[in-house]
């Protein structure tokens, strides 16, 4: 080999890129490094979690906690019905591109601090239950899940998502996915300071209130436009689906906490487009997906709620989200149903 010195060039190549790749273990790149979009909000999710603990307002009225996914932002103490905003409280935990695993430990963590809420809103997508679709890995374990997290759920995370973790831990470049665009316009502007949640403009508009997103879905987009995005997403999601196993468990130990804690629990489908629906629809996602997920809402006094059904609302953002306007009518019907209904 020595008299063909080319042929080390590939494993130099390797231990080099290594090398360079360590760099990225540094602190500054965990805890508090937000570049945009999914770590600005699961960051922001931990500092709610202490908002939320040390809330002396919790103890003086009721006490509404949102979980989900990115179909769940708008939750909102201003759409509580204007009569009874004085004796609630709500938290939104919801996440981009969040998972039940996710759900189940934050709501298992706030019961630890002694938070009890009155009234929980667990909302679930179809999406995250096919393991296909890598959602475990990533935002997941990279976001969210530390050691004793993952020492937890291990025995339940598909083999994909597996192999795409070990590989992160052997590239570290991977688990911090930088975003060079990002990077290289900060440092033009003089922003890097950005990187950290005090200076980060993102972060702060979030963190204002207490975990909903109001500006998220605030457009009510045209059908040209949402039949397009129809496409669009369904490309990306909803290839095939195939229900799998690593996230029902999480839903039935959510379930478990909320009976056994009595909190008042109603498990939201969250309404989509039209045409994106009917991808559901090819696959018989109301069958092989929300029977289930409906069935076994109501064996732990759970209440399944299909927005599709119920809301008749036909505002979108896009074709996977409402409109931030279709969530004034569906709360005030969630509030006078079930979270806080008038005695007759």
């Amino acid at each position: 080999m020595l008299s063909r010195p080319f042929l080390i060039y590939p494993v130099v190549l390797f231990f080099a890129v290594l090398v360079i790749d360590k760099i990225f273990l540094l602190p500054v790149f965990h805890g508090e490094f937000l570049q945009a979009g999914n770590s600005v909000f699961y960051h922001q999710r931990r500092v709610l979690a202490e908002r939320l603990i040390h809330d002396p307002k919790i103890k003086e009225t009721k006490l509404a906690v949102v979980f989900g996914d990115s179909r769940s932002y708008p939750y909102s103490e201003m759409g509580i019905p204007k009569e009874k905003q004085k004796d609630w409280s709500l938290y939104n935990f919801s996440g981009p591109q969040a998972i039940p695993m996710y759900s189940y430990f934050w709501l298992d963590e706030l019961l630890k601090k002694g938070v009890k809420p009155d009234f929980v809103i667990l909302s679930l997508s179809p999406e995250a239950f096919d393991d296909s679709k890598g959602l475990v890995n990533s935002p997941f374990l990279r976001l969210a899940c530390d050691k004793e997290c993952r020492e937890f759920v291990w025995k339940d995370v598909p083999w994909k998502d597996r192999y795409e973790h070990w590989l992160d831990q052997v590239f570290t470049i991977r688990a911090i996915e930088p975003n060079m665009g990002l990077f290289i316009s900060r440092l033009k502007s003089g922003r890097l300071k950005e990187y950290k949640a005090f200076y980060n403009k993102e972060f702060q508009l979030i963190n204002y209130t207490k975990g909903d997103y109001l500006m998220y879905a605030t457009t009510a987009n045209p059908t040209e436009k949402l039949e397009k995005d129809a496409v669009r997403i369904s490309a990306i999601y909803m290839r095939s689906f195939q229900m799998g196993k690593s996230q029902l468990p999480y839903v039935k130990a959510f379930l478990e906490l909320t009976r056994a804690n009595q909190i008042k629990t109603l498990v939201v489908w969250p309404k989509v487009y039209g045409k994106y629906f009917k991808e559901y629809e090819k696959y018989n996602i109301k069958n092989v997906w929300w029977s289930q997920v409906a069935e076994l809402s109501k064996s732990y006094d759970a209440i399944p709620y299909d927005m599709n059904e119920e809301s008749k609302c036909d505002l979108f953002n896009d074709a996977s989200h409402q409109s931030v306007f279709c969530f004034v009518d569906q709360m005030k019907d969630i509030w006078e149903r079930y979270a806080d209904p008038v005695s007759r």
